[in-house]
């Protein structure tokens, strides 16, 4: 037998609803203020964090530049005094690479955080290249490994301006090429090739070292993976720099391919499409620095 809802028992019904939605409502409504001030300390937390690592950044890297151009300048006045120059050579070569692990890290940070954008520069690849295998030169020398570089003249006659992120591109290369000398045998060679095209920049690293299996060239890229592990391992680093390189070439849309044999030697191969001017003025890199040229008034 149905029972027929009375008006009064209607009501009492609507009543008890509008009181849970009004409830519900006063629920979502709490909710909601606590996501945002969850998403305001977020927000505080991701500045504070950006600002951390650009303070500590130039905290650490501007006395690291200070001791290793101090020690130039020791070891140029210490010239008559072998063992002592020996010593300022080995306090430049120390404090130059820890620099260039600090900058991997810096920038796997600021690649983590979704922070690292294109700087777009006018740059002069030959002085940019020279300046990296110079930085390099300690390195190669304790290897016996010889550096050959090449820079190609592009096909194309009316060619563009190289306008691309002199920063982050001294960093793809640096990385690159300190792979190569790190996995080159003694008495090695190590090329350097730079090719400017129409459309972007072919950079090409090769060696003829121990190489790589196959099946464990994806590996290489893993942050933090290193073939060769544990405390017995032959060869240094962290396993950040190639993971640093493939994310740059990301993030300007290129491509790094590897081709390897085992006890041959490897070849990357980076293509880098070329960014667009800024339009704020002239920038030129030259060696991986930056200069701002502002145009004049009426050149606007």
């Amino acid at each position: 037998m149905s029972h027929i809802i009375t008006d009064q028992e209607l009501i009492e019904e609507l009543k008890l609803r509008f009181e849970r939605s009004r409830k519900a409502f006063a629920d979502l409504t709490t909710v909601n203020l606590r996501l945002r001030d969850m998403n305001s300390k977020l927000e505080q937390s991701e500045r504070l964090k950006s600002n951390f690592l650009s303070n500590i950044r130039n905290e650490i890297n501007n006395p690291l530049n200070s001791i290793m151009g101090l020690a130039d300048e020791v070891c140029a006045l210490t010239a008559d005094r072998p063992q002592a120059a020996q010593l300022v050579r080995m306090i430049h070569e120390e404090a130059f690479d820890l620099d260039f692990q600090l900058r991997n890290i810096f920038m796997a940070a600021e690649l983590e955080a979704g922070e690292a954008q294109p700087a777009p520069a006018l740059l002069e690849l030959e002085p940019l290249l020279s300046d990296i295998l110079n930085s390099f030169k300690h390195r190669a020398d304790a290897k016996q490994v010889r550096l050959n570089t090449t820079i190609l003249d592009s096909p194309i006659p009316d060619q563009p301006d190289v306008v691309c992120d002199g920063t982050k591109l001294t960093l793809i290369i640096s990385n690159l090429v300190a792979n190569a000398i790190e996995f080159s045998n003694p008495g090695g060679l190590v090329g350097v090739t730079l090719l400017p095209q129409e459309d972007g920049l072919q950079l090409k690293v090769e060696d003829n070292g121990i190489g790589i299996l196959e099946e464990d060239v994806p590996r290489i890229f893993d942050r933090f993976s290193q073939l060769d592990s544990g405390s017995t391992r032959a060869h240094h680093g962290h396993g950040l720099g190639l993971s640093v390189v493939k994310a740059l070439v990301e993030l300007f849309e290129g491509r790094i391919e590897v081709v390897s044999t085992p006890g041959q030697g490897s070849c990357f191969s980076v293509w880098l499409p070329w960014l667009q001017p800024d339009g704020e003025g002239e920038t030129l890199g030259m060696g991986g620095n930056l200069f701002l040229f502002d145009q004049e008034p009426d050149e606007q």
